[in-house]
Formats: C-alpha cells, structure tokens, sequence
C-alpha cells in the first residue's frame, strides 16, 4: 500500500538528527570520501569496458574521435549533471512532490529538492540513490553500443558522476539508520529526519 504524501509534520513526530552536508567541516571530508565510489566506479566501468571489448570488439573512431579531450570534459560535466539532477527530479515527481532545481553557487554544488516536502524513508532513498544507479546502467548500456572514443568518455563520465554522489550515498547511509516510518526533510544542502515519538 503507497503512503500518503505528507506536507505538513504530524504531531507525534519529533527531530532525530540533521545533516548539513556543505558545512566547512563537512565539505572537506565528503570530497576527501568521494574517492571510495571514485575508485568502486573505475574498477566496475574498468572490468565492463573489458568485458565490452572482448566480446563485441574494437569499434575504433567514430563519434567525436576527432574532438579535442577537453571538449569531451564539457561535455560529460554539462550532461551528467544535467542527467543527475534530473534523475533526482523525477524520483521526486514519483514520491509525489514537485521538484525544484538550483546551484549553491559559494559551494559549486547543484541539487534537486522539493520545497515543504516531507519523504517516507524509503522515498528519499531511492530519490538519492536513483542517479548514481540510473547513470551507470545508462553508462554501460552506451559503453555497450557506442564507438570506442565515445564510449570511453562515456565511461569516465560514469565514474566522475559516482564520486559526485557522494553526499547522495552519505544521505542514505544516514536514512538508513531509522525506520522505514521515519519522514525526512531535504533542505537542499541538509536533511532533517523525523522519527515517530
């Protein structure tokens, strides 16, 4: 059975813990942890693309083999975090919000949230978790039918987007640690998570 969309606190929940990713403290420490899905991200889409090039071969050229390598670095940042967000945003439009899209510009860091939204836990979970996910299936898919230039940016720009997720991957290991009824608030660059009293 789906649980209701909730605006608007209950009365028997209280505060249990808030999170403030990008706190100077924080920062520090997330970007210094984004090397261990960094490094799980380079040994899987590592094996793949050697999986990929025994059994279909080389496809050698092809799209944008003649583009400069720091054209194709654009590229993969614009369109993964175009991508990631979007992802967010419509895990959020499936849990019954409306999603709201920006940059913390001091911060370098973009998000989706949903204002005055409050997410069952197991909601916002899949809300984190659903671009790092999306994107590297999406990502080996393309490594699978792309040409070999195309294909290996595309490799790169799953793994860049896997240590991008780090405070994605942080958010739920903290969900985890409450019950399913519990209900959080995504502020963006924090979360507040509410438990039943």
């Amino acid at each position: 059975m789906p649980q209701p969309i909730i605006h608007q606190l209950p009365d028997d929940y209280r505060e249990a813990e808030q999170l403030v990713l990008l706190e100077p403290r924080k920062y520090l420490l997330i970007n210094g942890l984004a090397l261990i899905p960094l490094v799980i991200a380079l040994v899987v889409m590592g094996g793949w693309w050697a999986l990929v090039l025994r059994v279909r071969g080389s496809i050698a050229g092809g799209v944008g083999a003649d583009w400069a390598w720091w054209l194709w670095l654009v590229l993969i940042f614009v369109v993964s975090i175009v991508i990631h967000e979007g992802l967010h945003g419509l895990a959020i439009r499936y849990a019954g919000h409306k999603p709201r899209f920006g940059m913390i510009l001091s911060k370098g860091a973009f998000y989706a949230t949903a204002d005055n939204a409050l997410f069952w836990r197991n909601d916002f979970i899949l809300i984190a978790l659903a671009p790092i996910v999306g994107i590297t299936l999406l990502g080996m898919g393309l490594v699978w039918v792309l040409p070999d230039t195309a294909a290996y940016y595309v490799a790169l720009g799953v793994v860049l987007n896997a240590a991008n997720s780090i405070g994605d991957l942080w958010m739920t290991a903290v969900c985890l640690r409450y019950p399913p009824a519990a209900l959080i608030r995504d502020q963006a660059d924090s979360m507040t998570v509410y438990v039943n009293s």
